[in-house]
Parts: structure tokens; C-alpha cells; sequence
């Protein structure tokens, strides 16, 4: 009898336990629609490794740190396919060249920026084509997408002779 009791309690916990919510909504999809609206940006980062090439040898010689706050901007998405982005905010920026004490720089960034940009769903990116002072430009990942909150990413590689930069941008949007 107390295998049986054994068995029935595992039997009803195990069916307790296994039961799951099916009432999950589906999944913001990103397109113009979805994404048209009036937005403030919340978070700026850009950290940047920049190398130079010794003897065929790749040498990083900087880390910047660029960190945006006091944002005081406007992004606006169109159904569309455009955009504007105006206002001002204020970046700190620690330059470390290798090898000696991190260098320190604030400043207040005020823009205009307007142009296109197109949606791919399928790869999650947002591509911007910029026409004035540069905030969004080139193919960004979406990382975060909602109904309240865009998380952009982009990752860009630039060389000018032997000097090479590694440039990463996280910026995030809320919203109004």
C-alpha cells in the first residue's frame, strides 16, 4: 500500500510540477510600424580598441571608453522608412594609451541628424543612411525590441594605413 501511495503522489506532483503557462504572448515583431515613434535615448556606450601593426603583428596601443548621459535628444522613426535625431548630451571619454595614465575628456555633443533607414526582420538589423551630423549611421543589431524600449548594437572595423580601430556601440532608446 505505500508503494502505491508512493507512486500516486509522484504521479500527481509530477503532473503539478510539468504544467506550464500557454498563455504567453507572441513575440514583437520589428518592423516600420512597430518601431515608428517619438523616442528619448537612454543609454550611450562606444568603446573603441585601436592596434597598429608592428612586423606583420597586431599590437593594441588605446582603449577608449565613451559614455553618453544628460540626454536632452529626440529620435523620431517614421512609418515611412525615416528619421531625425536632434538635441544635445554630454559624453565622457577615457582614452588609455598603453602603457601610461588614462586620459579624461568631457563634452557636450549638440546634432541634427535626419535620413532613412530600412528594417531586415529576418537578420534583426536596422540600417540607417544619415544625410546630416552623424548619431546613426551603417547597419545596427537589435537586441532588445518592445513595445517601450529599442536596443541597438554595432560593431565596425576601421583601418587607416597601419592603424586599426575596433569600434563597439550600444545604444539604447525608451520609448515616449
Amino acid at each position: 500500500m505505500k508503494t502505491l501511495k508512493f507512486i500516486l503522489f509522484t504521479l500527481i506532483a509530477t503532473t503539478i510540477l510539468s504544467c506550464s503557462d500557454n498563455s504567453t504572448e507572441p513575440a514583437f515583431i520589428l518592423s516600420n510600424e512597430s518601431l515608428a515613434g517619438d523616442y528619448d535615448i537612454a543609454v550611450l556606450n562606444i568603446d573603441i580598441e585601436t592596434t597598429a601593426e608592428v612586423a606583420g603583428v597586431a599590437v593594441t596601443i588605446s582603449n577608449t571608453a565613451i559614455v553618453g548621459d544628460t540626454f536632452q535628444v529626440d529620435v523620431i522613426f517614421n512609418t515611412d522608412g525615416t528619421y531625425s535625431a536632434s538635441g544635445q548630451y554630454r559624453v565622457v571619454s577615457t582614452v588609455t594609451p598603453v602603457g601610461t595614465a588614462p586620459i579624461t575628456d568631457t563634452e557636450i555633443i549638440v546634432f541634427s541628424d535626419s535620413g532613412s533607414y530600412s528594417v531586415n526582420a529576418v537578420d534583426d538589423t536596422i540600417t540607417f543612411m544619415a544625410l546630416g551630423d552623424v548619431l546613426l549611421a551603417g547597419t545596427f543589431n537589435v537586441t532588445v525590441f518592445n513595445e517601450t524600449s529599442v536596443t541597438l548594437s554595432q560593431q565596425v572595423e576601421e583601418t587607416i594605413g597601419d592603424i586599426t580601430s575596433l569600434v563597439n556601440m550600444n545604444l539604447s532608446l525608451e520609448r515616449k
